[in-house]
């Protein structure tokens, strides 16, 4: 993400003109930007030009023309799969083909400027213009979930699990007269088609960690598949192809082969959490976050009066100066009644003023779902209290 320009208006309001650059920029605009924000953006819209009659007896031609539309924000859509994000709102700038207080919705382009105004941006807005913009925040996972027959090629951030490609390919089984020839011809398309995906959708050299998780032996098969395609095509004579084979075998040290129960994603979460694995993937930002999810779960499973969630129950821990770990779903953060949006920001505040590690969870991640389902809002504590949940008159 490029930040562009930063202007103080003469309403007080300010706004930024940012470049999001990737599809995780989009997330990070997706919750920067509120209902109630004013955004500015060129997009393209279908316009009948020709003159008063002809426009009147349907005469006149179509026309794509580029505009600057300025809305007032009512609503934002964002779709992680597909990377694209959609605003909805109302015009707040009269033009030839636009009228004032018009309904439109645009769509975020990549590479393109948009500029947001906010009468103020508060510390949970600037922290996400922080990590936006800076390059170690992206995404240092790669990984591919698959089983026979259907693989998730994503990559995982600290901030949520993006589908960049799901590969589907029909595996006949064994036959009694062929025996498994068509098994391994199936199999053997199926591991090229993987290969092709990670080959496309992976930097090595940016990566930390590449998983190859799957049920059986399927994922040990992939990687010596992968490697000796690489080494194969390596010295194909090929010297763009060769340079990039070259840079996946000299990383072939950061990818890990796991195994998991099944070829969704629901796989790839129980390798996040394996403890097995987490020497391997504490060099990672996800890895962080997800060690504080499993320490609060086993606290809770437990019940050793340190692991707590719901408002009111934070808010005393916090009186008692008593959290280590506070978790934060950012769905409270995109609350429409501003004084909960500011509720939960103070909380943040507090709590990181007290000592305590924040954490804010991705409700597009796994752990993030969790969370939402404890109320959005939990910690661990540093040390045991029993009966947080009480009432003051109990």
């Amino acid at each position: 993400m490029k930040v562009k320009n930063k202007v103080k208006l003469k309403d007080k309001n300010v706004a930024i003109t940012l470049v999001p650059e990737d599809s995780e920029d989009l997330w990070y605009l997706y919750n920067l930007i509120q209902k109630g924000d004013t955004v500015q953006l060129l997009t393209h819209r279908n316009v009948k030009k020709g003159n008063p009659n002809q426009v009147t007896k349907g005469k006149a031609k179509m026309e794509k023309i580029l505009v600057k539309l300025r809305l007032l924000v009512e609503d934002i859509d964002y779709v992680a799969s597909d990377s694209t994000m959609r605003i909805n709102g109302k015009s707040l700038l009269q033009q030839e083909y636009i009228p004032l207080n018009s309904y439109h919705t645009a769509e975020v382009e990549l590479n393109k400027e948009i500029s947001i105004v906010k009468e103020s941006w508060d510390e949970y807005d600037m922290t996400l213009l922080d990590d936006l913009c800076s390059i170690e925040k992206k995404a240092d996972i790669g990984a591919v979930v698959f089983q026979e027959g259907v693989a998730h090629v994503c990559y995982v951030t600290d901030q949520m699990t993006v589908l960049q490609a799901k590969i589907e390919k029909s595996i006949p089984r064994k036959n009694k007269d062929y025996g498994t020839r068509d098994l391994d011809k199936a199999m053997n398309s199926f591991f090229n088609m993987i290969i092709q995906a990670i080959i496309r959708h992976f930097d090595f050299e940016k990566l930390k960690v590449i998983i190859l998780a799957s049920p059986g032996f399927l994922a040990n098969s992939l990687y010596e598949r992968l490697i000796q395609e690489c080494t194969n095509l390596q010295s194909s004579g090929n010297t763009k192809d060769a340079k990039r084979f070259n840079i996946i075998l000299t990383n072939k040290h950061k990818i890990l082969v796991a195994h998991c129960s099944t070829g969704y994603l629901q796989g790839l979460e129980e390798v996040l959490t394996d403890s097995s694995l987490s020497k391997k993937l504490a060099d990672t930002k996800f890895y962080e976050e997800s060690d504080v999810l499993m320490k609060f779960q086993k606290a809770l499973n437990d019940d050793d009066g340190r692991a707590w969630y719901g408002l009111d129950e934070i808010r005393k821990a916090l009186q008692m100066d008593a959290i280590r770990f506070l978790m934060v779903s950012d769905e409270l953060f995109q609350n429409d009644d501003v004084k909960t949006r500011r509720m939960y920001i103070d909380i943040c505040e507090q709590a990181k003023s007290m000592g305590a590690k924040v954490y804010i969870f991705s409700s597009l991640h796994e752990s993030g779902i969790q969370l939402n389902q404890l109320t959005g809002v939990a910690a661990l504590l540093k040390y045991p209290v029993p009966d947080l949940d009480e009432s003051d008159n109990e």
